[in-house]
């Protein structure tokens, strides 16, 4: 029996009385449709309405859209619902930024920018512009915080994306977001459940592993995740990761085989967090279009298996006819059992009913978009930039930047990102911009003959008094790998010149390109490319102000020739 009034719901006579009527007025159908949240793109003749096709679904999730028009498909969203929806969005970066938010919103910081400030307060500030930005568009809920452990420097997916890799400090700096989230009635979630970030591995491609022995995975990941839960995390999203040693811890018997990621693991879900954990909350699985779900079961059967096994809602669908039909057939031939699927529909209805969805207006007047890069969060991200960014590494007399010492600069470009087509990133031209009118002469590497077969190093160093690597290699879905490529094949425009030339490393992003430039002694890392950032690094290499960030990370990786 869900108890609606404790944590954490929350419910009154009237949110819990809604609740029970509503359920007791619905058709199995209608009960599947809630346990679907959906997926919307901004993309040529994308309409809202789509959605409801084929059943009504409990959710759905923004991929990053313009204010104006999410706020619109949200109008037309919850105009269309019979029960109002949960509108879900990544909102880890403020209101822009990342993989998710508004594209017209205020991009604050990465959630490891934040935690180099160590100050929760930076966490709440954050999740107070993702909450207002967001809310302006009818976004009620954010799929953050993000509580990994970012214990594999070589993780290509969690790195910036998560506090850092120290528990005590991701518990405090997940609590200030979702402080400023409950303020703001906007529902936050817990995750990756167990918890991505030992791997070096991406669960979009493959059922990752989480490793650690059952001891070590509840001092660490246990301890976040029963924390933030007694703290009152609304929701869990529960990854395509595995963790054999709980499975086991839970069922003595598993075979190899047997063992599920948490999205599909009875073992993980009902055995570790409704039972050790006391968990009340809905869970909601991550993303069931990646491979490490599709891979884990055949999809017939993983659909409604997904929800017997313990998880409330399913995020997104492949084909919406086709994955609502294995639901429905689950129920028919036992594989989803009734009890399950009212106790799922329970708590979506109830975690809609505790942020008032029932009794209010689920999308704000457009005059609410006015806060979208308002002064108020500009200064924000501001603050952020000033306070995070860390000096990492000084070991010869460069800083402060001096026009008079080092007139003439060498910009190196290191990026993963899709480029304009001028070639470089708008960050890295402001960048250029603002080193111009502190008097350097800067030029990009590849401006001139650099590189090429008739390389002289006395007509680089002629040319050249400094080169700075303006780094910015993106955290993101599918991909294998987030370490440096050089150009070509004997580095030219690697730092290879260190005895001849000084060199800058400044990253924008991944916290651990000491790996691949061990031999570079001056590095400083941002965590986030974004304006704010560049600006305030600026002021900080001139000297006019102090490097305020402390690294949450081991930036050294470990190695010892990082550190000389």
């Amino acid at each position: 029996m869900i108890n609606l009034k404790e944590k954490p719901f929350y419910l009154d006579d009237k949110g819990c009385e809604w609740v029970k009527n509503t359920l007791a007025g619905m058709d199995d159908k209608a009960k599947v449709g809630q346990l679907f949240c959906e997926i919307l793109w901004d993309r040529p003749g994308s309409e809202p309405e789509s959605l409801f096709d084929f059943i009504e679904p409990g959710g759905v999730m923004y991929r990053p859209f313009p204010g104006k028009k999410m706020h619109e498909f949200s109008k037309r969203l919850q105009a269309k619902a019979k029960i109002p929806l949960l509108v879900a969005c990544n909102l880890e970066r403020g209101g822009s930024g990342g993989n998710g938010g508004l594209t017209d919103g205020t991009y604050v910081s990465s959630p490891m920018g934040c935690a180099a400030t160590d100050d929760p307060q930076t966490a709440y500030e954050l999740a107070t512009v993702a909450c207002r930005e967001g809310g302006a568009g009818g976004v009620n809920w954010t799929f953050e915080p993000i509580i990994d452990i970012d214990m594999n420097p070589e993780n290509p997916i969690t790195n910036v994306r998560t506090y850092g890799s120290n528990p005590d400090r991701i518990i405090k700096m997940a609590k200030g977001y979702m402080k400023a989230c409950a303020e703001h009635e906007v529902v936050t979630t817990i995750k990756h459940f167990p918890g991505d970030g030992v791997d070096y591995r991406d669960q979009h491609l493959m059922s990752s592993i989480n490793s650690l022995s059952a001891e070590e995975w509840h001092k660490t990941y246990g301890r976040v995740y029963q924390e933030l839960i007694d703290f009152g995390a609304p929701t869990v999203m529960c990854a395509h990761i595995r963790q054999p040693a709980l499975a086991r811890e839970v069922n003595p018997d598993i075979k190899d085989e047997d063992i599920l990621p948490g999205s599909l693991s009875k073992e993980l879900m009902q055995g570790v967090l409704r039972k050790q954990m006391g968990f009340n909350g809905l869970i909601v699985t991550d993303a069931t279009q990646m491979v490490g779900f599709t891979c884990s079961m055949d999809r017939a059967k993983a659909v409604p298996t997904a929800i017997e096994h313990g998880a409330d809602m399913f995020l997104f669908t492949i084909n919406q006819k086709e994955d609502v039909g294995y639901m429905l057939d689950g129920l028919q031939n036992g594989l989803l059992s009734q009890e399950r699927l009212d106790e799922a529909v329970t708590r979506i209805l109830a975690l809609k009913a505790s942020i008032h969805l029932h009794d209010k207006a689920p999308v704000p007047d457009d005059s609410a978009l006015d806060c979208l890069r308002c002064k108020e969060h500009i200064a924000i991200a501001e603050r952020a930039a000033d306070r995070s960014i860390t000096l990492v590494k000084n070991k010869q007399p460069l800083l402060p930047l001096d026009p008079a010492k080092t007139p003439k600069i060498k910009l190196i470009q290191i990026t993963n990102e899709r480029l304009p087509e001028s070639g470089w990133l708008p960050e890295i031209e402001l960048f250029k911009q603002l080193l111009e009118k502190e008097g350097f002469t800067v030029s990009y590497f590849k401006d001139g003959k650099y590189p090429d077969v008739d390389f002289s190093l006395s007509d680089f160093k002629k040319e050249t008094d400094l080169v700075i690597y303006f780094a910015n290699m993106k955290v993101g879905s599918n991909q294998t790998t987030i370490r440096i490529t050089w150009d070509d094949f004997l580095g030219e425009s690697s730092p290879k010149y260190v005895h001849d030339l000084p060199y800058l490393f400044l990253s924008f992003s991944n916290p651990y390109h000491l790996v691949d430039v061990p031999m570079v002694k001056t590095y400083i890392n941002a965590y986030t490319c974004n304006e704010y950032t560049v600006r305030a690094m600026v002021e900080k290499l001139m000297g006019r102000s102090d490097f305020k960030g402390t690294s949450p990370v081991d930036p050294f990786a470990g190695l010892w020739d990082t550190k000389l």
